[in-house]
C-alpha cells in the first residue's frame, strides 16, 4: 500500500514538473511570435534540461540572409528577443536554467551566433 501512495506521489511530481515545461515553452513561443514578424518561424523547445532554446528563422531569405551576414545586427534583433526580467516566463523557470536565442537561415544553425537571455537580462540589470 506504501508503495502505490509513493508512486502516485512521484507521478504527480513528475507530471508536475512535465507540466512546468510545457508552460515555458509555451510561454516563450507564444512571447516571441508576437515579437517576430508574421513569417518568421519559432520553435521552442527544452535542451539538455537546463535551456529553453528558442530557434528564430527569419523570412523571406533575403531579409535572413541581410541579418546572417550582419553580426552586429544580427545580435542586436536577437537581444531584442529575450524576455524582460519580469516576464513571466522566468518565474517559471529555475535558477541555473536559461533561454538560448538562435538563428537558422538556409537551415543552417547559427550555434556561434546564439544568445544567453539570461546574460541579456543579467547586464541590463
Amino acid at each position: 500500500m506504501k508503495a502505490i501512495i509513493l508512486c502516485g506521489i512521484v507521478a504527480c511530481i513528475a507530471s508536475a514538473a512535465l507540466a512546468q515545461e510545457k508552460d515555458a515553452v509555451v510561454l516563450l513561443t507564444n512571447e516571441l511570435k508576437s515579437q517576430t514578424p508574421p513569417k518568421w518561424e519559432v520553435r521552442v523547445r527544452w535542451r539538455e534540461g537546463d535551456q529553453l532554446l528558442a530557434t528564430i528563422t527569419p523570412w523571406p531569405y533575403q531579409e535572413a540572409f541581410d541579418l546572417w551576414y550582419d553580426p552586429s545586427r544580427l545580435f542586436e534583433k536577437l537581444s531584442s528577443l529575450c524576455p524582460k526580467a519580469d516576464d513571466p516566463v522566468w518565474s517559471i523557470m529555475m535558477p541555473k536554467q536559461d533561454i538560448v536565442i538562435e538563428p537558422t537561415v538556409g537551415g543552417k544553425t547559427g550555434v556561434e551566433a546564439r544568445v544567453s537571455c539570461r546574460k541579456i537580462v543579467s547586464e541590463v540589470r
